[in-house]
């Protein structure tokens, strides 16, 4: 009797006793609202993509757009340890993906090139979180400069080490992105702090190993 009640207290003091919690890890999900600020493709703005959703867990999160109603997906994998990004394309019955070199940026930021980052004082809540302010310029180029809104309130080490914004310390809340011909700003507007299965961080069966040249084509002509 004596055996049975040490352990009993032993599981409720030790929990690995038990399934091994990791509520205590970083990771959750965010909910970005897409405004196309320029469109220069035959897609009309209005079947493009509502939404993009960023999930994360530990030291990985993958950051996926969906449109066409399911018959375009694209997906970037980021692995903030090992500073690499792998892009998912669907497009119809035809997956594909491309393994990014170490630092590589994500397809998302195709475009932006040579920034120069500046830090304000500026600050606001977006979805819930408050937020810091810095400004994206382009030297010797005539190409508008941008706000980017960032907090540090979500515990990601690195995560934008392998993206044009390196410098900024936190997880981009409001930011532009460039796909081919299409420029779009995201706001967060829904930040969860839930659970994210790891298993969202493998490549699915059925894709096609590619170079990044081939998934631009497709781009290229999805979005001429």
């Amino acid at each position: 009797m004596r055996i049975s009640l040490l352990v009993f207290v032993f599981c409720l003091i030790l929990p690995s006793c038990d399934t091994i919690d990791f509520s205590d890890q970083p990771q959750g999900v965010i909910e970005y609202e897409v405004t196309y600020l320029s469109n220069r493709s035959s897609m009309p703005t209005n079947l493009l993509p509502k939404k993009v959703t960023l999930k994360y867990r530990s030291h990985k999160s993958i950051t996926t757009i969906e449109g066409f109603m399911g018959m375009f997906s694209m997906s970037n994998i980021c692995d903030f340890r090992k500073n690499t990004n792998t892009m998912i394309l669907k497009v119809m019955d035809k997956k594909f993906y491309y393994p990014g070199e170490k630092y590589e940026p994500p397809f998302f930021f195709d475009g932006l090139k040579n920034v120069s980052i500046s830090f304000t004082d500026k600050t606001k809540i977006l979805a819930g979180l408050p937020c810091k302010n810095s400004i994206i310029s382009f030297p010797n180029s005539k190409r508008t400069a941008f706000n980017v809104y960032y907090t540090d309130q979500i515990s990601i080490k690195n995560a934008n080490k392998s993206n044009p914004f390196n410098s900024i310390n936190g997880v981009l809340m409001q930011f532009n992105i460039n796909i081919n011909n299409i420029e779009m700003q995201l706001i967060a507007n829904k930040y969860k702090h839930e659970n994210v299965s790891n298993d969202i961080f493998s490549l699915p069966k059925g894709y096609k190993k590619v170079s990044r040249e081939k998934i631009s084509g497709i781009l290229s002509r999805l979005l001429e």
